[in-house]
């Protein structure tokens, strides 16, 4: 197999984890639950 087409398709799996990334980031952004700030809930409104 050709260098080159090894080069292609590690950076096509690297355009693609890095899209995954940032698609993830998007929908569930960290720290979204509050619980990265200290606001625990309490166990009343876990249950």
């Amino acid at each position: 197999m050709d260098l080159h087409w090894v080069a292609g398709v590690v950076v096509l799996l690297i355009l693609v984890a890095i899209s995954a990334y940032r698609d993830a980031l998007k929908n569930e952004p960290i720290g979204h639950f509050g619980m990265a700030r200290g606001d625990f809930p309490q166990l009343e409104e876990i249950e």
